[in-house]
């Protein structure tokens, strides 16, 4: 049983571990803001629909029961009548299709948003992803540290006890020791906070990550932001509302054919003259109708001239957009120079801050340099090994944002 629960074990643990791929697509499935907007898009599905079916003619149906008093030869008494109307548009200077043609830019607008959202909360993930693994990368850093201090501390104890060291040397290890061990209970405080925004972002328990990465920027074709498209399909919604407005100035053709039922009582008659040879039981009424606005002092003129505003002003948004993306993608190629030239530096950092930790831990050893020197070594031994693992998980987020503003989604340069 024991050896069946020592296999297992390591099982469920792996079972537990996520990769940066599995994160993001599981948030893409579980977010509550991402189904929000899923949600939005039905909803524009819906009214696209709705307008679809303005072009359908439209039926109506009706009863009335009146009761009249006092009553005459064409008033009867009581009068009961039910209706059917067929009513069709045969013209109405385009409105119809614009509003349906803003429906489908807004419905654009919507799956755009959605597709923009997911690439945005993609790149949060990214963030807290790779900053969970500097955190743990810096804990390990101190967590050798502490196992460094804790030995060095009893190796002088031992000293002091024969007489060959000082209270002193004791103490200033043991504030070093004191001091890392309040940096690796922030550190996992910090990491504690980063694992619960990651879990809300992903929907997945996140104390186990598998090491991903991104593949190397190569022939990568630039493309437009989402958020321009959004821009763009809003623009051309706005645009369409304005031509339904002016829709409002062109004929308006219709026709329509009522039938009517009617049943009277208390009919009134007069010698030979009945109320009921006077009353229609029953009508068919065909109509076309033609009307056209002539003047309204340039009301809807004015209310298509202002969305007409807004769409300039979209369009002034789009242009603006679209520079600013392009200068972030060329800040994210020169970022990724910046970088490699920065892991380049970090790797000869922690190369030589080893070997001179290595030399003086030695000499510390047998007594020819001081405590200060020793703790000096170990210090930057363990910023040099943050600082280059943090440099590795800084360039993972950097590759990113580049794919970002190459208007690519991140995701699919997951290696």
């Amino acid at each position: 049983m024991r050896i069946f629960l020592g296999l297992l074990l390591p099982l469920c643990i792996f079972a537990q571990s996520y990769g940066l791929r599995t994160l993001v697509e599981n948030a893409n499935k579980e977010n509550g803001l991402i189904t929000a907007k899923e949600i939005r898009i039905k909803a524009k599905q819906e009214e696209m629909e709705a307008a679809k079916s303005a072009y359908w003619p439209t039926v109506d149906i009706g009863a009335s029961h009146s009761y009249v008093s006092p009553t005459n030869i064409v008033n009867p008494g009581q009068t009961s009548s039910a209706f059917a109307t067929v009513n069709f548009e045969i013209y109405d200077g385009g409105r119809k299709s614009a509003l349906l043609d803003a429906k489908r830019f807004e419905h654009e607008a919507a799956l755009f948003e959605k597709s923009a959202f997911e690439k945005s909360i993609t790149l949060e993930i990214v963030h807290h992803y790779y900053g969970l693994q500097k955190l743990k990368a810096t804990l390990q850093a101190l967590e050798e540290r502490s196992v460094e201090l804790s030995a060095q501390i009893k190796r002088i104890k031992k000293f002091k006890s024969a007489g060959l060291s000082t209270q002193e040397e004791v103490d200033k290890l043991q504030a070093e020791f004191d001091s890392n061990n309040y940096t690796m209970a922030n550190t996992r405080l910090e990491l504690i906070r980063s694992e619960k925004n990651l879990q809300l972002l992903s929907g997945l328990p996140v104390s186990q990550l598998q090491s991903d990465s991104f593949k190397e920027p190569e022939n990568v074709r630039f493309e437009t932001f989402e958020n321009i498209k959004i821009l763009e399909a809003n623009a051309n919604a706005i645009g369409e509302q304005s031509n339904a407005i002016d829709a409002g100035y062109k004929p308006q053709i219709s026709i329509s054919d009522t039938y009517n039922k009617s049943r009277f009582d208390d009919t009134v008659s007069m010698g030979d003259l009945s109320g009921d040879g006077l009353l229609l039981d029953h009508q068919n009424k065909l109509m076309i109708s033609v009307n056209m606005r002539l003047f309204d002092n340039g009301k809807m003129a004015k209310e298509s001239e202002a969305v007409k505003y807004q769409k300039l002003a979209l369009l002034s948004e789009i242009n603006h957009a679209k520079k600013e993306q392009q200068i972030n993608y060329d800040l994210s190629q020169k970022s990724l120079e910046t970088i490699r030239t920065r892991l380049k530096s970090a790797k000869s950092a922690l190369r030589a801050a080893k070997s001179t930790y290595d030399v003086l831990k030695k000499k510390f050893e047998v007594g020819l340099i001081d405590n200060i020197a020793f703790l000096d070594a170990l210090t930057q031994k363990t910023v040099a090994q943050s600082r280059y693992k943090e440099t590795l998980y800084d360039y993972e987020i950097g590759k990113s944002i580049y794919y970002y503003y190459a208007g690519k989604d991140p995701k699919e340069f997951i290696k």
